[in-house]
């Protein structure tokens, strides 16, 4: 089987990473990938190449340019299915595709309500292009349904997975790593593990912080990302004093070792849709706390794996964080609930597999 598949970017990113972990799967099964991305090449599009993954970027500045270019690799790899992520690339693929026999997937990886009013209804007049949108949120496939007004036989829900085996309890680790960055056994440790974007609201999550730091001068806070807030949050850190209690750790490629050695995952969003960090961290056992967005209620369970608060409630979510740095038995006792959690997350890499080989069977088709 030939995919191909097309991203708005390679930057690091949920999409990203999800679309890394599934070419490399699909790959590994035999089948012949190409990435294709609308943007100048990102982290992820280096680690795809190490996997024996083609990347090609082919960025413009003229939509009609960057269409024409996507047709110009349909035609070139010649490709069973395409398979289009995150809103530019899967537009711009969809008029690539129109009045072509083409099977086209889509997976959104994004809050598609969030989008303006002009955006939703250009989505609207073009999705009937598509051979089948592939929603990997309970919350995306919902919407799609009741406000893009999409087909129900034409949305497949497929929630994001992750690999377990990537992502796991380990005390060597979290000895391993708190030695090397100098934190007692008892330190109390929150992790976000996020773009630092906007759209991520990492200062709701840093004023917070700052709030309990003020009684708790041993708390400390890791974010593990890249991005154009950090500007933003280093004045605040600076500001604030918080220059020993808060790491800006950049990218990482071992998450997982930093996962494991803090005590709380955090991550206090404006829109998602379903996180792969927040899966990676329920699988390490972390209790989590959660802005009130997307599929991420459905995953922790307030007051018993973690807690929720509405988006941009510095308030409440300085109260959760106090509450999670002062009792350690109450963090033990989520991260048992979080680990029972994790034995729900699938492996959607196989799932996929199967989901192509429907699609080219033609039991998906725009006529259905």
């Amino acid at each position: 089987m030939k995919i191909l598949y097309v991203i708005t970017s390679t930057a690091t990113g949920g999409a990203e990473k999800a679309l890394l972990a599934l070419s490399a799967a699909m790959k590994d099964q035999g089948h012949q990938v190409r990435v294709i991305c609308l943007k100048r090449p990102g982290a992820v599009a280096g680690q795809m190449e190490q996997n024996g993954i083609e990347v090609k970027s082919i960025y413009s500045h003229l939509p009609g340019q960057m269409v024409h270019r996507i047709k110009a690799e349909i035609e070139s790899f010649k490709p069973d299915i395409v398979h289009a992520m995150l809103f530019r690339a899967i537009e711009y693929t969809r008029m690539a595709c129109a009045g072509k026999d083409i099977k086209l997937l889509v997976t959104p990886h994004f809050d598609l309500s969030k989008k303006p009013f002009f955006l939703r209804i250009f989505d609207f007049l073009l999705k009937g292009i598509d051979t089948l949108a592939v929603a990997e949120s309970f919350s995306t496939a919902t919407y799609l349904v009741k406000h893009q007004h999409y087909l129900e036989n034409k949305v497949y829900l497929l929630p994001n997975g992750i690999d377990k085996t990537k992502f796991y309890p380990d005390i060597s680790l979290r000895e391993k790593m708190r030695k090397q960055y100098s934190f007692h056994v008892k330190t109390p440790v929150f992790i976000c593990v996020a773009r630092l974007a906007a759209v991520k609201d990492p200062m709701t999550l840093l004023q917070a912080f700052r709030n309990i730091w003020l009684r708790d001068s041993q708390a400390r806070l890791i974010y593990v990302g890249e991005g154009e807030e950090r500007a933003k949050l280093e004045r605040f850190i600076r500001q604030a004093g918080l220059e020993k209690a808060v790491i800006l750790a950049g990218e990482q490629k071992d998450v997982n070792a930093y996962l494991n050695m803090a005590d709380v995952f955090v991550l206090s969003s404006l829109e998602e849709s379903l996180p792969l960090a927040l899966l990676e961290a329920i699988s390490v056992g972390l209790p989590c706390i959660v802005s009130r967005v997307g599929d991420m209620p459905q995953w922790v369970t307030h007051g018993e794996n973690g807690y929720i608060f509405p988006p941009q409630d510095i308030t409440l979510l300085s109260c959760e964080l106090n509450l999670l740095a002062q009792d350690i038995q109450m963090r033990k006792e989520m991260s048992e609930k979080s680990l029972e959690k994790a034995t729900q997350i699938t492996d959607s890499f196989t799932q996929y597999q199967q989901l192509y080989q429907q699609v080219l069977a033609g039991e998906f088709s725009r006529e259905n």
